[in-house]
């Protein structure tokens, strides 16, 4: 089993911030991580050692994962890290790198603040306890804030929090009308925003929604939950499951993924 521990962020950073989440393990023999499935959110994976890889490409010491596709990390015997856990869409007010180029893509901390990333990572290695480290992470992230945040994009936070927690709510035509845009609009504006269009979103926050409560629940007998959550019924999304992974659900649905998965139950607020 993997050993991890979830830090709740400051108050201000809570509005864009789920978590600070760490992650150690160490082992004889190489292990699996669990596959990272398709999400709405970003972290940014700050490793404490030797940093993992994909596809045998070592990753940057500290970098984006921004998964619109599962993938998985290659096996390693010793895992240990820092990711601090975005919510929908949030990472855009602390980098001007568009979310059309973070998607499904691993960018170091100098390919998003220059000299500033590598500096972070400089006065990082200098500190040993993690909660130390989680707050000159959150210093750096509130100086970022500052530096990036564009207040005429605030108004895509309501939309992109309402279609994730609404997605089996109002038509893309009907977010529109409420938002007071024209569909075109709407459709052009949240992809400058989020690098998808907005029913790829809808999508993948329903799927992600269904399989975490799947996994927590460890529930294999899932029509239920499936129907209560917008799908027509189980071809529907047996052919969306396959299409987000790659695998069938019966596949992925097993003793291995119920035990490990990223995947938590929400954290209190007076939880640190």
């Amino acid at each position: 089993m993997l050993k991890n521990n979830s830090y709740k962020p400051s108050t201000f950073l809570s509005k864009y911030i789920d978590r600070f989440y760490v992650l150690e393990q160490s082992s004889n023999d190489f292990f699996d991580l669990p596959e990272v499935l398709p999400g709405t959110g970003l972290e940014l994976v700050f490793h404490r050692g030797k940093p993992l890889s994909v596809n045998q490409e070592t990753l940057p010491k500290a970098h984006t994962v921004c998964p619109r596709k599962m993938f998985r990390f290659d096996k390693e015997r010793k895992v240990s890290f820092i990711s601090v856990r975005f919510k929908s869409g949030a990472f855009r007010h602390f980098s001007p790198i568009p979310f059309s180029e973070l998607n499904n893509n691993y960018f170091s901390l100098k390919s998003l603040w220059q000299s500033n990333g590598e500096q972070l990572l400089d006065e990082l290695e200098s500190i040993s306890e993690t909660i130390d480290k989680i707050e000159v992470i959150e210093r750096f992230l509130l100086e970022a804030f500052n530096r990036f945040h564009n207040e005429d994009n605030d108004k895509w936070d309501l939309i992109i929090d309402e279609l994730y927690y609404n997605f089996n709510g109002l038509s893309i035509r009907e977010f529109a009308k409420e938002s007071n845009l024209s569909l075109r609009q709407f459709e052009r504006g949240f992809k400058s925003q989020f690098g998808l269009t907005a029913k790829e979103f809808q999508k993948i926050a329903r799927f992600q929604d269904v399989v975490k409560k799947m996994l927590l629940r460890k529930e294999s007998d899932y029509l239920d939950t499936i129907l209560e959550n917008g799908y027509f019924d189980q071809s529907h999304f047996i052919k969306e499951f396959k299409f987000l992974t790659q695998k069938t659900p019966l596949e992925y649905l097993n003793e291995k993924n119920f035990a490990s998965h990223f995947y938590h139950v929400s954290i209190k607020k007076d939880d640190r």
